[in-house]
């Protein structure tokens, strides 16, 4: 989800192309598995946790921590900021959030998740699914903040989850017969008001593309940033006025 190509191997993740390139770009993990990079700033989850304050802080809020501190003090024009949550990664979903967001009740609460009802998975997943609303709404708060920097957020998972549904649990099932409940995943894009300014767009007349994919990103962020680069296709960058949803396939 961070090349721009399907030929991987032999190509720079985003993160790195874009430090290579003078920007400043910071990762920030509560999670795991992430791909060989090379960044301005890694830092853990547990490196913040000691300055930050509420219940939130031992789940994704605590990427949070500073953020607006750490983009104010860039000395760098441009600023790439990976928040890399948990979100609702099974098995564990009655973990993946605070205790004000148990709403759907009962929950399961098996690491065995098969063992659970389907109603019990489903109370559990959508809890997280109220987190992650409250987070991204925590992050967009916090970006309005910033007076003088244009700043824009994209969202997006790496896969979705199967809730038992077909027999299927979690993910990883091959892409080429998973179910689309493990295939068709969030992309939520919020820009400031000076960015869209910036970019000369208006969020609120665009329209959603019939698919994307996961080189989207890629192509969106060059062309936020205002990169030139001979591998940026505006016609996957949904910011660009030029985008083809169906060119994007």
């Amino acid at each position: 989800m961070l090349s721009h190509t399907e030929n991987v191997a032999n190509f720079e993740a985003l993160p790195t192309y874009l430090a290579r390139h003078g920007a400043d770009v910071i990762w920030r993990t509560n999670n795991w598995g992430e791909p060989a990079i090379d960044v301005s700033s890694y830092v853990k989850a547990s490196d913040l946790r000691s300055s930050c304050k509420g219940e939130g802080c031992k789940l994704d809020e605590v990427l949070l921590t500073n953020l607006i501190e750490t983009i104010e003090s860039s000395t760098k024009q441009k600023i790439l900021i990976v928040l890399h949550t948990k979100g609702s990664h099974g098995p564990s979903y009655y973990s993946r959030y605070t205790a004000s967001f148990n709403q759907f009740k009962p929950v399961c609460r098996e690491e065995e998740i098969s063992k659970c009802t389907s109603q019990e998975l489903i109370n559990a997943y959508d809890n997280t699914i109220l987190y992650t609303d409250h987070f991204l709404a925590a992050l967009i708060a916090k970006l309005e903040s910033l007076q003088n920097i244009p700043s824009a957020m994209m969202y997006v998972s790496d896969h979705g989850e199967s809730l038992g549904e077909q027999g299927l649990y979690l993910h990883g099932t091959p892409y080429s017969f998973a179910p689309d409940y493990q295939k068709n995943i969030p992309f939520l894009l919020w820009a400031s008001d000076s960015m869209q300014s910036h970019k000369q767009i208006d969020l609120e007349l665009s329209q959603q593309g019939a698919s994307h994919t996961h080189f989207n990103v890629f192509h969106t962020v060059l062309g936020a940033f205002d990169f030139q680069s001979p591998i940026y296709r505006k016609d996957l960058d949904v910011l660009s006025t030029n985008f083809s949803p169906s060119q994007s396939k």
